[in-house]
Order: structure tokens, then sequence, then C-alpha cells
């Protein structure tokens, strides 16, 4: 049995928008700790690492663990009908899940499971980041946002002084530079400066995640994969790795 009531229902809208932006379809885990999810998009250029913490309900009656497959896109155009005062209740019943939102009316909704087979997504835990910082997240977003003024990819350089974002083409060049040790940036851990390239198409996609949280943290190596992460405690973590860009 799963039966769980949420009250801010802004902190899953966003997070589902968010994911479903590179994944349609997927498996969600329904354990005694909140809901997960962890998921490549179909290119494997992205996997998503999403946790819906259990503090974050107002109810939550669970009795064994769960798997279910769902259409995310058809999960947000329903949560995308709940009113600013809604009351949302999620709950199992046989291969359907049902949604209820209370509030000036009540209104049910229901979405079939799907069975997905998709192979295993790869191991998280075992990549190893030679940089680690904590950055706002507007100000990420905005670096972001300038490169795609430039081309198509921008280039992360991390210092023990500086974050640099750099997007150039032939003539043009747009460039972020954060000093650590502001209210902006904190560099945590980094020895040699690292540097690597990252896809602005997904990039964009995961800064609309910066809903979620004031800061963002990121991982990263030299021509490695990237990890950001946009984490309330006690309440939420939706993070994403990303592959880099190989250059030519």
């Amino acid at each position: 049995m799963f039966k769980a009531k949420l009250e801010n229902i802004d902190l899953l809208r966003d997070s589902i928008a968010t994911i479903a932006e590179f994944i349609d379809e997927t498996v969600l885990h329904i354990k005694e700790k909140g809901v997960e999810m962890v998921a490549a998009d179909r290119a494997v250029v992205v996997v998503v690492d999403f946790s819906l913490h259990r503090g974050v309900f107002s109810e939550y009656e669970f009795d064994s663990e769960r798997k279910i497959g769902i259409n995310l896109q058809n999960l947000l155009q329903i949560l995308r009908r709940a009113a600013p005062n809604d009351v949302m209740t999620m709950q199992l019943e046989g291969s359907r899940f049902h949604i209820t939102f209370q509030g000036d009316s009540v209104r049910h909704f229901v979405l079939p499971l799907i069975d997905i087979s998709r192979d295993e997504t790869p191991p998280l835990d075992k990549l190893e980041f030679s940089a680690a910082l904590k950055i706002s997240s507007d100000i990420l977003s905005s670096g972001i946002e300038d490169a795609e003024l430039i081309t198509d990819s921008v280039v992360f350089t991390v210092r023990k002084d500086m974050l640099t974002l750099k997007a150039e083409s032939d003539a043009s060049l747009a460039q972020m530079e954060v000093p650590s040790g502001s209210d902006f940036l904190k560099i945590i851990d980094v020895g040699e400066p690292v540097r690597a390239r990252y896809s602005l198409d997904y990039l964009k996609k995961i800064a609309k995640a910066k809903k979620l949280a004031t800061e963002a943290n990121i991982s990263m190596g030299t021509d490695y994969p990237m990890k950001i992460e946009f984490d309330v405690p006690g309440k939420i973590r939706l993070g994403f790795v990303l592959a880099p860009r190989v250059e030519e």
C-alpha cells in the first residue's frame, strides 16, 4: 500500500517539469524514506537522480517498497492542473496511480502504470570528481544564457580562486568569471585547475531546476562528467550527471 498527501505541490511539479525535459517515461521507486528515481535520457548524455523525501509529505502511508512505471509527460499535465491552494493526495491501487486535488473543489485523476524495460543506469557512486563548488543558481543560469548567445557549448574552468564559463565562436566571445569567496560562489575542493566542455542545450534545461533551490552544488573534473545538484535538505534533491562534450 502507498498513500501520501502533499501540500507543497510546486516542489513536485517543478521537479517533474525539469526531469520531463529529458525523460518521457521512468520508474519511480516508492521507499520508506520517500520517492526516488534514477534514469538516463535516451541518448545517455544525462542521468537524472531525484529524491522526494518522506518529510515533505504531511501524510505518508507505506508498507512495502514498490517500483512503478509512469509516463512523466502525462503526470506533468495533471500536476499543472493543480490550483495554488490545492492539497494533493497520491495513492496506488492495483495497476493504477490515483491523484486527487482538494481545494475549492475535489478533482480526481487516474494514470495507468506502464511496463518499462531499459538498460541499467550507470552507477553514479563510482564517479570520482576532482573539483567541487557551490554556486548561486541564478548566477549559473545567467552564465549559461550568456554562452548560448554565442555557440552551442560552454567550457567550465575551476581554479582555487575562480570559476569561469567561456563560450566562443570564430569572431564572438561570452565569458563569465565568478571569484571564490563571494556571496555567489564557494570553491569547496580543487587541486590543479580543471576544465571541461558541456552542451548548452542540456545545461539550459538543467538550469530550470533553479526554481527548487537558490544554490547548486557542482562536481566535475577535466574532460569528465559534471554533477549538478539542487538540494533542499529534508525535502527534495534533484541531481544531474552530464557527459562532457568531446572537443575535436
